[in-house]
C-alpha cells in the first residue's frame, strides 16, 4: 500500500499516458471514488475518496488513425484470447486474461458500452500444406491446459471446455460460412472474445470526464516534471514512451506490430481468425461497419517507419487465401506501432519514487496482450495502492 503524507486529506493523482491503461485506470479510480458503498475491499479511509485525477497524454487523445503518433492501443486488434496466447505465453498471461474476460463485460456495462463486447469464440485454421503447424498448436495447447489443471485443481474442467477440434469443411462453414473452401480443419476456442476497441477508447474518456477526470493532450510528461510537484501520487502508464525514463527499472523495449484495415461488404465474419504458418502467425478480426483488420503478431524491432512492401504483400495474400472475395476489399489504411515489453514479455506493476519523493506506480510491459490483460492489471494496481 502507498503511504501518503496525509491520509485524511484529498488526493491529487497524475496518470502519465492516455492509452488503454491510462484511460481504464482513470475511469476505474473515479468510478470507485464516486460509489456510495465499499467496492472490492477498497475502503474510504485510505484515500479512494476525495481525489482529483489528471491524465497527461503526449499526443492526441483522439488521433487520426492514419498517423504514427498515437498510443499502441489504437493499433491493437483487441482480441481477448487467453487460450490462444497460452501456447506461446506464460501461465500468468492466461490467468490475467481469464480475469479480464470476466471484468470486460462488467466494466463495459457500467460505461454503457456492452455492445462493443463480442464473446463468440475464435477460430484457428491452417492451409492444407500447413496442417502440421495446426496440429502442433493443438498439441501444445492441450499440454499447457493439462499443466494448468495440475497446478490448479479447481480448473480441471478447462482442459475439455476451452476448445473444440474441427475435422471437416462442413463444420468450419457452420461457424464461418465465408471461409475459403480449401480449409478443412481447425480449432474453435469458444470462450474467447474480441472488442470494438476504438469506440471503447472514446467511451472511457467520456465516462471518466463525467466523473470529473481532467484530460490533457499534447503534454509529454516525465515523473520528475516540475508541473507534477503538487501531486500526491503518480501512475506511469506511458508504455514504450517511458523508455529511458528515470523509473524504467527493467528496461522496456518496443516490439513492432503491423496491421492493415480494410472494408468489404461482400464478406461477413463473426469472430477472430488465426492462420497458422511456418514463418509467421496472422490474425484477422472483424470490426464494425463492414471493416476488418489483419495483422502479424510480432516483429522484434523498434523501427517505426511505414509498413514494408513485403509485409503488405504477405498480409494481403493471406486475406486472399481466406476468401478470394477479399480481392475487391478497399484498403482503408496501413498501420504500425510499438508494443511495450520487458525481457520476459511479462507485465510489471512497480513502485518507485520521483526525485521529490512522490510515490510512483508504473504499469507497463503489456506486450501484445494489452486488451487481454489490461483490466486485471488495473484491478491489481488499484488494490496495491488503495487496499
Amino acid at each position: 500500500m502507498v503511504k501518503f503524507k496525509n491520509r485524511n486529506a484529498g488526493k491529487k493523482i497524475a496518470i502519465l499516458g492516455g492509452g488503454l491503461c491510462g484511460r481504464l485506470l482513470a475511469w476505474r479510480i473515479a468510478s470507485i471514488s464516486s460509489m456510495e458503498t465499499v467496492d472490492n475491499g477498497i475502503i474510504e479511509d485510505i484515500g479512494i475518496k476525495n481525489i482529483e485525477l489528471h491524465v497527461f497524454e503526449k499526443g492526441s487523445l483522439n488521433p487520426n488513425l492514419n498517423t504514427t503518433d498515437k498510443a499502441s492501443a489504437f493499433t491493437a486488434a483487441a482480441m481477448l484470447s487467453p487460450s490462444s496466447e497460452l501456447v506461446s505465453s506464460e501461465l500468468e498471461i492466461f490467468q490475467l486474461g481469464q480475469r479480464s474476460l470476466t471484468l470486460w463485460p462488467k466494466w463495459l456495462k457500467q460505461i454503457n458500452g456492452q455492445q462493443y463486447f463480442h464473446q463468440r469464440g475464435s477460430l484457428v485454421i491452417a492451409h492444407p500444406n500447413d496442417l502440421a503447424e495446426l496440429r502442433q498448436f493443438e498439441k501444445d495447447l492441450r499440454f499447457k491446459l493439462q499443466q494448468l489443471s495440475t497446478k490448479q485443481p479447481s480448473t480441471k474442467q478447462i482442459k475439455t471446455s476451452q476448445y473444440q477440434l474441427i475435422q471437416s469443411q462442413q463444420q468450419l462453414n457452420v461457424l464461418e460460412p465465408n471461409l475459403g473452401n480449401h480449409f478443412q480443419q481447425g480449432l474453435f476456442l469458444q470462450d474467447e472474445a474480441h472488442i470494438d476497441h476504438h469506440p471503447v477508447l472514446n467511451k472511457l474518456i467520456e465516462e471518466a470526464q463525467v466523473l470529473d477526470v481532467q484530460f490533457h493532450q499534447h503534454q509529454p510528461m516525465d515523473i520528475d516534471d516540475p508541473k507534477l510537484s503538487d501531486f500526491d501520487l503518480i501512475f506511469d502508464c506511458r508504455g514504450f514512451g517511458s523508455k529511458q525514463s528515470s523509473n524504467d527499472q527493467a528496461q522496456i523495449r518496443g516490439v513492432r506490430g503491423e496491421v492493415i484495415w480494410l472494408e468489404s461488404k461482400e464478406i461477413t465474419l463473426t469472430r477472430p481468425i488465426r492462420i497458422m504458418h511456418p514463418r509467421y502467425k496472422l490474425y484477422l478480426v472483424p470490426k464494425p461497419n463492414n471493416q476488418f483488420m489483419i495483422g502479424a503478431t510480432e516483429i522484434e524491432s523498434e523501427d517505426q517507419s511505414p509498413i514494408s512492401l513485403r509485409s503488405s504483400m504477405e498480409l494481403m495474400s493471406a486475406l486472399y487465401a481466406i476468401n478470394p472475395a477479399f480481392s475487391e476489399a478497399r484498403i482503408l489504411y496501413q498501420d504500425q506501432n510499438l508494443r511495450p515489453a520487458y525481457f520476459d514479455n511479462l507485465p510489471k506493476i512497480q513502485q518507485s519514487e520521483s526525485k521529490r519523493q512522490q510515490p510512483v506506480i508504473s504499469i507497463n510491459g503489456l506486450y501484445r496482450h494489452g486488451y487481454l490483460i489490461g483490466p486485471a492489471l488495473i484491478e491489481q494496481a488499484i488494490e496495491k495502492v488503495f487496499s
